[in-house]
């Protein structure tokens, strides 16, 4: 039985990991900013968080700390998208993706290390995406915040190979959960100014989710992770061409190629 602190558990894949992972009899600490939203479930406990408020940070790791006598297992999985031409974003709107997919994650990253560190045990599963290797055009805050996630889980991983602590970056391609929906999409009058691009992806994001693998792929991978039945700094989930083959040709060929072919994936006009 591990004791497990996980981030966005009132939704998508980390209300299904919840419930994988309270069945195999593991004690989960689900946060969401509303309360109410989190599930009602044996092993399940309920903790209010918001990634952008420092305040509501501590209190939600004290809660959890407090409750459980320490943490076993730290899951970033909590993000949200905003869709539009990033000159439409405000300092605001652009301060509170980076909020929620990078600075939220680390500050709870540095309240669980001591403890880890003094037991000399301990994982860390940071859910990030395939969208931070192959950006999602009209998303490119959502994109650098997940490229931040990915780059900051392989440093820790180096800096932390002595300590008995194992750090996992989780990257799931596109897969049927309600991201798309609860994704805002900028009202802005900027949107002519980018010609048919901004329709055809936005259009192109919506066709793929809906026709994306079941998510609870994602949710068994990370209880697998938990119970230690898959290991690996870097794991990447997603139909066979966004998990293995995309990736593998990302590496491969000029990066020009690489934002041709995203282009042509979400049916826009491609850059010359």
């Amino acid at each position: 039985m591990k004791r497990i602190l996980l981030t966005g558990a009132s939704a998508g894949f980390g209300l299904l990991a919840a419930r994988v992972l309270c069945e195999r009899g593991h004690q989960v600490w689900g946060t969401s900013r509303d309360i109410s939203r989190l599930p009602v479930m044996e092993n399940f406990h309920p903790v209010a968080l918001d990634l952008n408020s420092l305040e509501s940070i501590e209190a939600a790791f004290a809660q959890a700390q407090r409750e459980a006598g320490f943490i076993d297992v730290l899951i970033n999985n909590a993000g949200a998208g905003v869709f539009g031409p990033l000159e439409s974003f405000s300092d605001a709107e652009f301060a509170a993706q980076l909020e929620v997919l990078v600075l939220g994650p680390q500050r709870l990253i540095r309240r669980v290390l001591p403890d880890m560190r003094v037991r000399h045990a301990g994982l860390i599963i940071n859910v990030s995406s395939l969208a931070g290797e192959m950006p999602l055009p009209f998303m490119a805050p959502y994109s650098l915040g997940k490229a931040a996630l990915s780059a900051l889980s392989e440093g820790l991983v180096m800096e932390l190979a002595c300590s008995g602590i194992e750090v996992v970056d989780l990257r799931p391609g596109d897969f049927r959960t309600n991201f798309h929906e609860a994704t805002r999409r900028l009202a802005t009058p900027l949107d002519a100014a980018y010609g048919p691009n901004v329709g055809k992806a936005w259009q192109a994001i919506d066709a793929n989710m809906n026709r994306a693998q079941d998510p609870r792929t994602v949710a068994v991978t990370i209880a697998d992770l938990v119970d230690g039945r898959l290991h690996g700094p870097i794991v990447a989930r997603g139909n066979v061409f966004q998990a293995c083959i995309a990736p593998f040709l990302v590496r491969l060929v000029p990066r020009k190629w690489v934002q041709w072919a995203i282009c042509i994936y979400y049916g826009m006009k491609p850059p010359r």
